[in-house]
């Protein structure tokens, strides 16, 4: 079964904060690298999403670098992917600690998605999590206090909402992705494709292409925006992709110029390479 778990919460901003990315994804590669990481690290670029992921394969002992702490720092949104082997991770367990002073100091918005785990088993270390805490406090007896740091960080990283919760009975991980994903565009602040503070005319002619887009079914729509040059096609064209890209799962985007137009030989092989590239990507 997959779940969202919700209660009332702000999600303010420090305005302070020079922010780099939309979104930090923090995990165990051995466990979810593949199966579920990437792709919603994929899922999220789809949306428009600036979402940070560390492609490093790490060695054992390697300490937590400087250029991660600030990547967490300069996020929006942190995604704490808890699995069944995530505490074994000591740069896991930094990151997750990070993460909650980030949460705690700049007003950070943190959401938990335990992935195969009981939330319980986080919050309070039991199962494999208790295994996990017991040989860190034998490797790290002589300082009890960095445990405890973390003991603390998984605690209060358990009790956090938003959270998702996603458990192994046949449930679809393609739509529990989505799911992640929309939530994330929808708790954004909107994107700007352009530097214009106020275009006069534009709103309502983005209203128009976008009721033309609400107007059309669950197939594939087609939508052209032509007309004589300088007369505003671009500015509309970029706004417009910014709304449009929460409600298209696709989107394949053209500009052509009014000279590449007049020639049928190149339109023709445009017409060829957009269904090419549409179909590939649609699959």
């Amino acid at each position: 079964m997959a779940t969202q778990v919700e209660t009332t919460s702000s999600f303010g901003s420090n305005n302070k904060t020079k922010y780099r990315y939309d979104v930090f994804l923090s995990f165990r590669g051995e466990d979810t690298r593949r199966t579920f990481t990437v792709p919603l690290y994929n899922a999220l670029r789809c949306k428009g999403i600036n979402a940070f992921i560390d492609d490093r394969k790490l060695g054992k002992g390697e300490e937590i670098s400087p250029t991660l702490l600030r990547a967490i720092e300069r996020s929006r949104i942190s995604f704490i992917v808890f699995s069944r082997n995530y505490a074994t991770s000591t740069w896991c367990l930094e990151e997750l600690a990070h993460i909650i002073w980030c949460q705690k100091q700049k007003n950070q918005l943190v959401m938990p998605i335990f992935y195969k785990v009981d939330p319980l088993d986080v919050q309070y270390q039991k199962n494999s999590f208790q295994e996990a805490m017991a040989a860190l406090e034998d490797r790290f007896r002589d300082d009890l206090e960095k445990v405890h740091k973390w003991r603390s960080a998984l605690f209060e990283a358990a009790s956090l909402s938003p959270a998702w919760l996603f458990e192994e009975d046949g449930y679809d991980e393609g739509e529990f992705i989505e799911g992640i994903a929309e939530d994330a565009y929808a708790r954004l602040p909107p994107k700007r494709f352009h530097n214009d503070d106020y275009i006069v005319g534009l709103e309502p002619r983005i209203e128009e292409v976008m009721s033309l887009l609400d107007e059309s079914d669950n197939s594939v729509s087609m939508l052209g925006i032509h007309g004589a040059g300088g007369i505003g096609k671009q500015p509309l064209q970029k706004p417009s992709i910014t709304q449009s890209s929460s409600i298209l799962k696709v989107l394949v985007f053209y500009l052509m110029s009014e000279k590449r137009q007049r020639n049928i030989r190149v339109l023709s092989a445009f017409n060829k390479h957009f269904y090419q590239k549409f179909l590939r990507k649609g699959r």
